[in-house]
């Protein structure tokens, strides 16, 4: 009878091949080595059918294992495929949504630039007759050469400087400066006080003659007003202003830019629908761009002029009145009609005039700060006058002892992106 670790070791010989070759050297020695020899024979056999058997189950499961592995694998393929072609839907419809808003933006622009070129066409008189030329009564001798003097070729006409024009010639300075487009856009810095860091800029425009001399806005509004042609000057203005922001706007830079409208703008049936369908299209200018009016203007505001007015404010674009020279105004009523800034001169400040209700000029600030208002005091100009209006409590000023105007560079409105943050928009 076989011990127990004999037993032991006759089971395991199922299961490892070598132990069935061990245990048949063991009987081989312990009893017949002949039944030994055939016992572990057998063994070794039935150990290796058992080892194929463990490895066949082995082999098995990790196929099937491999099989969930691929199979969770494509699954994740699946989703990851599913995801990209939703992500391709997305970009298809944005990029056709951007593109269609962009076409749009350039149509409405397209619209407004024709019209202006339209109106500005319209105020050329082609209808003035040419100058009638009389007939030379015929020589004598035609064949005779005729004696010309000296006495007889009227000299050159000294070139008119611009002081010396009157206003025909003026006007016509002016509508050749425009169909040249010698309009040039000039920058003002607005900074905060004391630290007198630039906030915002005004943009003021100028234009140039064929020989490069300035026509500044007194000289040009009193002819071109009554002309019709503010609106033309006050919308190329626009544009520059526009071209501006944007600039500003791609260097992640917050101030904002004033833009000066006349009343002939608000008034201008035709040119101001077009105008309110191009802001309609550039809603995203409005925390950038404010349009500026002067007080008269808002003063002498008719009901085309506040629909004007309503119609920007209803796209989120703010408002600032200037050139103030009363100050006894309605701020409440200004503030309902989307007016958040009002600029008044250092003067006008510090000569005391007191507001409606008998508040001083002292307390405008606060007043103006209650109703939601900005103030700016412009026309800055010495650094005591500095001093005085910080006594006022004043946070924000305008004026040449800060910055005089300057002219934007031309590469600063052209479509090509800044090649650093740091570029002055004006030149130096």
């Amino acid at each position: 009878m076989p011990s127990p670790i004999k037993q032991i070791a006759a089971t395991l010989l199922y299961i490892v091949p070598s132990i069935g070759l061990a245990y048949g050297a063991i009987l081989f020695f312990d009893f017949d080595p002949k039944l030994g020899a055939l016992t572990g024979l057998i063994a070794a056999m039935l150990g290796a059918e058992a080892h194929a058997a463990l490895s066949r189950t082995v082999e098995r499961k990790a196929t099937r294992k491999e099989l969930q592995e691929l199979t969770s694998l494509a699954a994740g393929l699946s989703r990851d495929l599913d995801d990209a072609a939703d992500k391709i839907d997305e970009l298809e419809e944005r990029f056709e949504r951007e593109t269609n808003e962009r076409m749009e933006r350039i149509f409405s622009e397209i619209r407004v630039v024709e019209s202006l070129v339209t109106r500005l066409a319209g105020t050329r008189d082609f209808t003035a007759p040419a100058p009638e030329i009389e007939a030379s009564a015929p020589a004598e001798d035609s064949d005779a050469p005729e004696e010309i003097s000296d006495s007889d070729v009227p000299p050159p006409k000294p070139e008119k400087r611009l002081e010396d024009l009157d206003d025909a010639e003026l006007l016509d300075t002016i509508r050749h400066s425009l169909e040249t487009n010698r309009v040039d856009l000039y920058l003002q810095p607005v900074v905060s006080l004391p630290q007198r860091k630039i906030m915002y800029y005004e943009g003021l425009s100028r234009l140039r003659t064929d020989k490069g001399e300035l026509i500044m806005p007194r000289d040009y509004m009193r002819v071109a007003e009554p002309a019709g042609m503010m609106p033309t000057v006050d919308n190329i203005l626009l544009f520059r202003c526009i071209q501006v922001v944007r600039k500003l706007a791609q260097r992640k830079s917050k101030a904002g830019v004033f833009c000066n409208i006349s009343a002939f703008s608000l008034l201008d049936e035709e040119f101001f629908p077009q105008f309110v369908e191009y802001m309609q299209h550039n809603t995203d200018l409005a925390q950038h761009l404010i349009f500026e009016f002067s007080q008269a203007t808002v003063n002498g505001a008719g009901h085309v002029e506040r629909a004007s007015l309503e119609a920007l404010a209803a796209l989120g674009f703010r408002f600032s009145m200037d050139q103030v020279t009363d100050l006894r105004f309605d701020a409440g009523s200004l503030h309902d009609r989307n007016f958040r800034f009002v600029k008044v001169s250092a003067a006008t400040m510090l000569e005391g005039t007191h507001t409606a209700g008998d508040i001083h000029a002292a307390d405008l600030k606060e007043l103006l700060k209650r109703n939601g208002i900005q103030l700016i005091v412009d026309k800055v100009e010495h650094e005591r006058e500095v001093v005085d209006v910080l006594d006022y409590d004043v946070e924000i000023a305008q004026g040449f002892l800060f910055g005089e105007p300057r002219p934007v560079r031309e590469s600063v409105l052209k479509d090509e992106p800044a090649k650093a943050p740091d570029i002055p928009l004006a030149a130096d």
